[in-house]
């Protein structure tokens, strides 16, 4: 069984889709990497075979209110308002707004890996690059200008716009790209939307994000083989930006990537 993706619900709603948002949120995830309860399964059933009757799909929700939180609030809105647009409204706003920014984070993400494809790690005209500068207050702000000379840039200064309203996007193909990206999945992200579950603000990240700080030492230190100890484990410290993943460092530490193989060089 194919599982739904916390981006799949995003999309419907920017697509004000919402009964669609509801029905891929009721269809669940893969069963392949989850095992639900009985009860669970029973009640995602009848919402398939009954049509959507929120009602007889309630009734069959497990006992325990800790289980299938968001889809319970769903299905007591539907009841209460039979619309699916308050429904959706009767979800916790934090959990309305990780459906979203799991969308944005998608298409950064297939904007980013296509862009390293293309031009590797070197900044490119037509990029969008950051430029930090200080008030007299102190105050930091940032401003997003437009690669004209790439290499009086830093690919550690190029961001990447997580889409949304009133986002610069790059004037090279990646611009292009998302644009396409947008069009194919029928999201509008051009213009604020007056209803909240529909719109996205957007905000800019790097491409490439250099720890600082990056420290680390053995904890235990087993045989060797050769001439290489093994090492059964390590600690390590370091330091990221806001809105970076440690988890994604410590992949890029731990597997082989094609810098290592030669076929990327950062400069």
């Amino acid at each position: 069984r194919v599982g739904v993706r916390s981006y799949d619900v995003g999309r419907a709603m920017l697509r004000q889709n919402f009964a669609q948002a509801i029905d891929l949120i009721m269809t669940g995830r893969s069963y392949g990497i989850y095992h639900p309860g009985d009860d669970e399964v029973k009640a995602r059933e009848i919402w398939k075979t009954s049509g959507g009757n929120a009602k007889a799909t309630l009734d069959a929700f497990p006992k325990s209110s800790s289980t299938m939180v968001r889809e319970r609030d769903l299905m007591k809105g539907l009841v209460r308002y039979g619309d699916p647009l308050e429904a959706i409204q009767c979800v916790p706003r934090n959990v309305r707004m990780f459906w979203i920014h799991s969308y944005q984070s998608y298409v950064w993400n297939i904007v980013a890996t296509e862009r390293i494809k293309l031009w590797g790690l070197h900044a490119k005209i037509g990029d969008l690059y950051e430029v930090s500068s200080f008030e007299q207050d102190g105050t930091k702000s940032d401003n997003i200008n437009v690669v004209e000379e790439p290499d009086a840039v830093s690919i550690y200064q190029v961001v990447l716009p997580l889409p949304g309203y009133n986002m610069k996007y790059p004037s090279n193909e990646i611009g292009a790209l998302y644009n396409k990206i947008l069009e194919n999945d029928g999201v509008n992200l051009n213009e604020k939307c007056n209803i909240h579950e529909a719109t996205a603000k957007g905000s800019y990240r790097k491409l490439i994000q250099k720890a600082s700080n990056l420290k680390w030492e053995k904890v235990c230190e087993c045989t060797s083989e050769g001439e290489d100890p093994v090492i059964d484990a390590v600690q390590l410290s370091f330091e990221l930006e806001s809105g970076c993943y440690a988890t994604m460092l410590l992949r890029e530490l731990m597997l082989t990537t094609m810098a290592r193989e030669g076929k990327i060089s950062a400069p």
